[in-house]
């Protein structure tokens, strides 16, 4: 038994112990990551769940916040089949209300997050959904106004819309400075200037309560120049209900209290605000014509028939103490140049690129490299993997997309391959019609037959001009062997007294 004086020492350090622990969990840091998608009337019988598998593996978010939910088993059948896929717990779904033909839902990493109230502000012609979380990490309360407006234009509906951005304000501007709140979702706004939206951001009566965008643009969305911030539509051509018509549109939004973007210990990461496959590239057009410069062919693909808005994401950082962030990879579009037929293995250049903190880079081809005829190590190398099929004749030109991570934080660039042409088969000379290889391209034994008798050397070059064989010509009709020669394109030179021929060779397939 122990004494009384062993007690209180156990019970000492016991106390001491929980109060460790609580303090260095309630003071981490986190980095969460938060998505606003509209899932195109999203049900429990869609055959549209291997697309979404695809596109929510890829964004890998901590909180979802989705729009068009059909029915209650439209929710479950997100939660359990594609973000708990294979019978996983990590997610759950708040409390889903089924009032309308289509709704909201909220679905969040319990293992970062709580739910500790889910509520509506009533409107027309969907309720605005309020949910609030606790951060398990840091006890931070924070609120989530899912909204899905009015779509159309007119008079009318941007009164519609209006009406709610004002039953948002009416509820925000009685929050205190210390609330970390977002609205987020498919807000149907066509332009800056149309009056909802300008709602977000006037000042309260309060002082309290406004919104931030972090994307800067002013004008009617649907023009060119904005096309790196449109969400809608991923399509070109009608199917399963959906909007088409190509990208053209900003609809989705993700908008943050001042809170959000002026504390310097929980606070939107800026420059992390990304709709997903967009790449600036696509206006009125399907995402998954390529290239893509921001996703592989198969998210685009993905992302394409999943549903007819694209999602957009952000990270913010949770933390009790002041944080520095991390910053992006740095790297830039680059232009290499290859001789058709290379030898496999050869390097053609590196990437340049650097991390703003150190950190150690990983590279990756995501895009345009369908026949994988290039690879990228672990140095940012561009290597040849198979020479044979670089041909002048068949492409010029390739066009791949290069992802570089510091393990976090993701940055893609555009890689230009040039394709060099080799000489010609026969340059121009007057004796172009007196020699004949056969066959050409050339697997091992090359065949030469000589229409007149003036040549007396041959070489067998590399391209940059290295004899690799040499022999006297002795008779009209001979053969080289290629065979220890490595696949690639080379030079046969005729030599006679006064002039010589020359003749591009392509020895492949060996």
């Amino acid at each position: 038994m122990l004494s009384s004086i062993n007690r209180k020492y156990v019970f000492v350090i016991k106390l001491l112990l929980l109060f460790s622990f609580h303090f260095n969990f309630s003071f981490g840091q986190d980095t969460v990551k938060v998505v606003t998608y509209n899932l195109l009337r999203y049900n429990g019988d869609t055959d549209r769940n291997n697309y979404f598998k695809k596109v929510i593996d890829e964004l890998s978010a901590d909180i979802y916040i989705a729009q068009e939910l059909s029915n209650s088993s439209g929710v479950s059948n997100f939660l359990n089949n594609i973000l708990n896929f294979g019978g996983g717990d990590k997610y759950l779904s708040a409390k889903f209300y089924d009032d309308h033909d289509i709704d909201q839902a909220l679905f969040f990493n319990k293992e970062k997050f709580e739910i500790i109230s889910t509520s509506k502000i009533i409107g027309d012609p969907r309720d605005i959904m309020v949910y609030r979380l606790k951060h398990i990490g840091t006890d931070k309360l924070f609120f989530i106004f899912n909204m899905h407006l009015k779509a159309s234009q007119g008079s009318s509906n941007q009164i519609r819309r209006e009406t709610q951005v004002s039953s948002l304000i009416d509820y925000t501007k009685q929050m205190s400075n210390d609330h970390f709140y977002i609205a987020a979702g498919d807000f149907n706004i066509y332009t800056t200037n149309e009056p909802a939206y300008r709602k977000f951001f006037e000042e309260t009566s309060t002082g309290i309560g406004k919104f931030n965008d972090l994307i800067t643009v002013e004008g009617k969305y649907n023009e060119a120049e904005f096309s790196s911030v449109h969400t809608q539509s991923p399509r070109t051509s009608q199917f399963g209900g959906g909007a088409s018509g190509g990208l053209d549109d900003r609809f989705d939004y993700i908008l943050f209290s001042d809170s959000l973007v002026s504390s310097d210990r929980t606070f939107v990461i800026e420059n992390s605000y990304d709709v997903l496959g967009n790449d600036g590239n696509h206006y009125n057009m399907a995402i998954n014509e390529m290239p893509n410069l921001s996703v592989s062919q198969d998210i685009a693909d993905a992302l394409h028939y999943a549903s007819d808005h694209l999602p957009v994401s952000v990270n913010i950082v949770f933390s009790n103490d002041i944080v520095s962030v991390n910053q992006p990879p740095v790297v830039n579009d680059t232009i290499f140049s290859v001789n058709e037929f290379p030898q496999d293995k050869t390097q053609i250049g590196k990437i340049s690129a650097y991390d703003p903190e150190n950190e150690s880079l990983s590279y990756s081809i995501i895009s345009g490299n369908n026949q994988n005829i290039f690879s990228i190590d672990y140095e940012g190398n561009i290597v040849v993997e198979n020479g044979s099929l670089i041909d002048y004749d068949i492409k010029n030109s390739y066009l791949i997309v290069i992802q570089v991570s510091d393990g976090e934080l993701k940055t893609n660039l555009q890689l230009t391959i040039n394709v060099i042409d080799s000489p010609p088969l026969l340059l121009e000379d007057e004796n172009k019609k007196s020699i004949h290889l056969k066959p050409n391209p050339v697997d091992e034994i090359l065949y030469v037959t000589l229409d007149i008798s003036i040549f007396k050397n041959y070489f067998i070059r590399s391209i940059n001009g290295n004899i690799l064989l040499s022999d006297d010509i002795i008779k009209n009709q001979f053969e080289i062997n290629l065979r220890y020669i490595p696949d690639g394109t080379y030079i046969f030179e005729a030599i006679s007294d006064k002039n010589k021929s020359v003749i591009k060779v392509i020895k492949k397939g060996s």
